[in-house]
């Protein structure tokens, strides 16, 4: 327990599903504009108001806020809603606040709606009498928030102070359904959050949990993160050159898997009856590419040869190649665990021209396999004249 009559608390709860940056933005704003001391984002448990189905466990929905907020000073996380049995009520939270910093001043931060609603929460005159309520509307505001805040302060004898920060517009809801539906959360959370949602299939269909969840039993660890990832780059460049985003996230997903040891993959061949040729086993890598898209269409189902040739070509790729060829071929060259020399250029160039970003790949690849003492893949050399010839023709994808 802290004493200190001097000190500003400011408490921000939600069920943080997932922590967005709507959220970052508003807690570092009022926690500015009020001076505060520090400010903590409590991540609810069973919001009294809100239905809990489809929720995340709160460990999840906590480890996200905490990485969130692991460079924002004077912003903590808080897990004590989390550790109470049953619902979360507000009372509660700010009465644990009160007695963990006694004699502080306290400020409940609350958006719009709960502003409307507050007068139905439990023992909202209590919540007063401990706190003040900091409001913080959205631009799409239709409420009339002083005459909200006049009545409360009326009718419940507390302090309502209305904050000069507007919320972005921005949503878990949004957050989720993009996620679902293949499209980028890059402008919409932590770089934490966001890496953390595709390395662990956060909000995305079913069948595509399911898949990570074989692949984490066939694949290291490092390798399932590395795979996750790609996901995350192949929906960006999807995005940003108009392909399929959901067939360049499920080809991503599966480009790695069945990439095993090369030992493990002749052995997996001889034993399984697939043909592999002298320059294969000599070079046994080059095999998971070709017998990842056999295996996507026998034991995952893939059927659309857009998504097959795709992962078929990562690895070293083709003369003619498609968009979508291009872009798993490069996201899984610059997924963000990856790191290399030049990695910060072949990024920048990778939005804006797929080829001149592929044939930077190329020539970085092919410059190592000299320097390791291996030959170069007789097809590179014809694939990076095609490149070039792409780029001379002005074609940016």
């Amino acid at each position: 327990m802290l004493y200190n009559k001097f000190m500003k608390i400011g408490i921000f709860g939600g069920s943080y599903d997932p922590v967005h940056l709507g959220h970052i933005l508003t807690a570092r704003s009022v926690y500015e504009e009020l001076g505060l001391d520090k400010l903590f984002m409590v991540a609810a448990a069973i919001p009294p108001h809100k239905e809990a189905s489809g929720r995340l466990p709160g460990s999840i929905r906590y480890r996200m806020l905490d990485g969130a907020l692991k460079n924002d000073e004077g912003i903590f996380p808080s897990d004590v809603e989390l550790k109470r049995e049953g619902k979360s009520y507000t009372v509660d939270t700010v009465e644990f606040f009160s007695r963990q910093y006694r004699g502080a001043e306290l400020f409940l931060v609350v958006g719009g709606d709960m502003l409307e609603n507050f007068p139905t929460w439990r023992e909202p005159e209590k919540i007063l009498s401990m706190a003040k309520l900091v409001a913080v509307t959205r631009p799409d505001e239709q409420r009339d928030m002083r005459a909200l805040a006049s009545d409360i302060e009326a009718n419940l004898h507390g302090t309502v102070l209305l904050s000069e920060f507007t919320g972005p517009l921005i949503s878990s809801t949004e957050v989720r359904r993009r996620m679902e539906e293949a499209i980028p959360v890059t402008e919409l959370v932590a770089r934490h959050t966001e890496l953390y949602m595709y390395e662990n299939a956060l909000y995305m269909p079913r069948e595509l949990q399911d898949i990570r969840a074989v692949l984490s039993e066939r694949i290291k660890r490092k390798r399932l993160s590395h795979t996750m990832l790609t996901a995350l780059e192949a929906v960006k460049l999807a995005h940003r050159y108009g392909a399929d985003t959901k067939k360049a996230r499920l080809a991503a997903i599966l480009h790695d898997c069945v990439k095993l040891p090369n030992k493990e993959l002749v052995e997996f061949c001889d034993a399984n009856g697939y043909e592999i040729s002298d320059y294969e086993r000599e070079n046994p890598y080059l095999i998971h590419s070709r017998l990842g898209a056999r295996l996507a269409q026998e034991e995952y189902g893939v059927d659309d040869e857009e998504i097959l040739q795709a992962i078929r070509h990562h690895t070293l790729g083709r003369v003619g190649m498609s968009l979508m060829d291009k872009i798993i071929y490069v996201a899984d060259k610059i997924e963000p665990s990856r790191h290399y020399e030049g990695l910060d250029d072949v990024r920048r160039v990778a939005y804006e021209n797929l080829n001149r970003a592929m044939l930077l790949v190329m020539q970085h690849s092919a410059d190592y396999t000299v320097s390791s003492g291996r030959k170069i893949n007789p097809s590179t050399a014809a694939v990076m004249e095609y490149l070039k010839g792409e780029i001379l023709s002005g074609r940016d994808r």
